[in-house]
């Protein structure tokens, strides 16, 4: 795992000529949970806010399996 742009599926998306990136997928997973926690309270100022922190969730998770796969 190198980086996050290697295919989580192989099944063709109408948005990626490959399928879903693994960091696409990652990010698709977490945002149903981060947008509900969005629209519940106060955790967020806005939806730049809330995306920012979604992408550095994302990037963090791929960090952390890369140091774990060394």
């Amino acid at each position: 795992m190198k980086n996050g742009l290697h295919y989580a599926y192989p099944n063709p998306s109408s948005t990626t000529p490959g399928g879903m990136t693994y960091r696409q997928y990652l990010a698709s997973c977490l945002a149903p949970v981060m947008l509900t926690n969005f629209l519940s309270n106060d955790a967020w100022q806005d939806y730049d806010d809330l995306a920012s922190t979604l992408m550095m969730a994302v990037d963090a998770i791929i960090e952390a399996e890369q140091e774990s796969a060394k």
